[in-house]
């Protein structure tokens, strides 16, 4: 699985080079105000990815796939909806890696738990890898809080990835 997963994460940071502004911040009607919009950047995240993995890669990339009635995991899961999974449906497996996105200006609370569902599918679902992926930039020192809270929570199965501009590379933060 690591060479799966280096692969997918190539493809992870080339799909990222071709999010445009318009996926970063969403102007308000009636202002000039720009908020984030974590299904909008989820969603051209999604259809970048795609097309980058490409129709041989072996695994499935699903958003918001739901555990609810799965036998196994129904109990363990209850109402956790990772943003991403990429995966190998009916094989318990091939469950490759498990990622949640949120803007810069997640709120800790929120970030804690995310990482908690990410913990739940490296250990319940045997995810092989997850990412916590942040986008977006902003003055405050938001990124600094977000790294603290990871190093406090994390371990060497989740990724802290930040993609802080728009059409660029994004960075690996921690492993």
């Amino acid at each position: 699985m690591c060479c799966d997963f280096e692969y997918f994460f190539d493809c992870l940071i080339r799909a990222c080079k071709s999010i445009g502004n318009h996926y970063f911040k969403i102007e308000v009607a009636g202002s000039k105000e720009l908020i984030y919009k974590e299904r909008v950047y989820c969603y051209e995240l999604y259809h970048q990815l795609r097309n980058v993995l490409g129709v041989d890669f072996p695994y499935k990339l699903d958003g918001e796939l739901d555990k609810i009635n799965h036998p196994e995991l129904q109990f363990f899961i209850k109402d956790k909806k990772p943003d991403f999974v990429v995966h190998v449906p009916g094989d318990m497996e091939r469950n490759l890696v498990v990622i949640e996105v949120k803007p810069i200006s997640t709120r800790i609370k929120r970030l804690q738990d995310d990482l908690k569902t990410l913990q739940i599918f490296l250990d319940k679902v045997k995810y092989y890898r997850a990412i916590m992926f942040i986008y977006g930039n902003d003055k405050s020192s938001n990124i600094e809080r977000i790294k603290g809270e990871f190093k406090v929570f994390s371990n060497d199965q989740i990724l802290l990835v930040w993609h802080k501009e728009p059409m660029k590379k994004p960075q690996l933060l921690y492993i």
